[in-house]
């Protein structure tokens, strides 16, 4: 890895600068954030120290201690350790995937240690700012050698990669002659601590290796490769505790994707920082991943089976929604709301666990603004 990311900086650089604290209107998570101190703001270089390989190791020494409510700029590469970059062919990244067996291709920068985070605690993450690296790209593997790695993969047997240059002043980068897209940057993978108990796999390689390490490719209760395109800068993240510190590590990093993310990856690209405010809520318990943005909730399923993705992510909303405060309803009721007003989308096909989001618009909630939100 040393060699790989040779390019950065060799030493991390943790810098910790004092700053008033600051709170998330109708989040009604201030008060689990520390009154008597102002926040301290932290930045989390990308260096070789930092980033991992495609695996979450629950043994790995945390690269940055924080408190509650302190807030965090962490910088990304981009897969394979940075190592798919323009001038690299298909043959070279095949070279990489293989040579990361069972492993994700992510690079991952943390573990990021919040102290007071227990086991049974939910982390609410802010996603305050993000802020791209200027180059990107888009492959898919070759479909004769990995025939179920995307959506048609027997249909592509060759392979295809193309790099982006970002128009980072206005937010765009030309797909070809004619095709402008719109960035919508987004961390593809952010996660805490493996789930202790996480299943075995159902199907594609073994999600623990020898040493005990937990693979980045599947999505989980513990967040991990969720590929969810709504986590972009303003929304909340919410995740279960299942380590001592939560344990934050984030990479993947996205700069555009729709939904399905059907041929295996997005635009994909690295930050200069993404900034995060974690806070521990300890009066808030939940099982599965979910955010909040500006304008809707929105509960997740995952699993192999994407009817059973689906279920998960219907039963997370209706569970939410029966248990809100904002306007209480029975579960009936919640079943029926979210049957007429939820936007369930598949999140992604391609990371052997399927994903599925459920949204629930708060505009049906006439009044959810003039009412602190306290989770569900």
């Amino acid at each position: 890895m040393r060699t790989s990311v040779a390019g950065l900086t060799t030493l991390a650089l943790v810098l910790a600068v004092a700053r008033p604290g600051h709170t998330q209107p109708g989040s009604g998570s201030e008060a689990n954030a520390p009154a008597s101190r102002a926040s301290k703001h932290y930045l989390l270089r990308a260096t070789p120290e930092n980033v991992q390989w495609g695996w979450y190791d629950p043994g790995e020494k945390p690269r940055l201690v924080i408190n509650s409510g302190d807030t965090v700029s962490i910088e990304t590469i981009s897969h394979s350790l940075g190592q798919i970059k323009p001038g690299v062919d298909m043959d070279g990244i095949v070279k990489l995937r293989k040579e990361n067996d069972g492993g994700g291709p992510h690079s991952i920068t943390g573990p990021i240690y919040v102290s007071g985070a227990e086991p049974g605690d939910t982390l609410e993450v802010h996603i305050l700012k993000i802020v791209p690296k200027p180059d990107a790209f888009n492959f898919n593997l070759p479909g004769r050698e990995f025939p179920t790695v995307g959506l048609l993969a027997p249909e592509f047997p060759e392979g295809f990669v193309r790099y982006y240059k970002l128009d980072l002043v206005k937010m765009q980068t030309q797909f070809k002659p004619g095709i402008v897209i719109d960035l919508q940057p987004f961390p593809g993978t952010f996660a805490v601590g493996v789930d202790p108990n996480e299943p075995d796999a159902k199907a594609g390689p073994p999600i623990h290796d020898a040493k005990g390490r937990t693979s980045t490719l599947r999505p989980w209760k513990n967040g991990s490769n969720m590929d969810l395109n709504e986590l972009q800068a303003g929304s909340t993240l919410y995740l279960p505790v299942f380590l001592r510190g939560g344990l934050i590590w984030t990479g993947d990093s996205h700069c555009r994707q729709g939904n399905g993310e059907v041929n295996l990856t997005a635009l994909e690209c690295a930050y200069k920082e993404i900034e995060i405010r974690p806070i521990v809520r300890k009066d808030l318990k939940t099982d599965w991943p979910w955010a909040e943005t500006k304008t809707d909730w929105i509960f997740m399923g995952y699993d192999e089976d994407l009817n059973q993705a689906m279920k998960i992510a219907v039963e997370q909303t209706v569970h939410w929604l029966a248990s809100q405060q904002i306007v209480p309803m029975s579960r009936e009721e919640a079943y029926a709301l979210a049957s007429i007003v939820g936007d369930c989308r598949v999140t992604q096909v391609v990371d052997i666990r399927k994903g599925v989001h459920c949204m629930i618009p708060k505009r049906v909630f006439v009044g959810h603004r003039q009412v602190a939100h306290r989770g569900g």
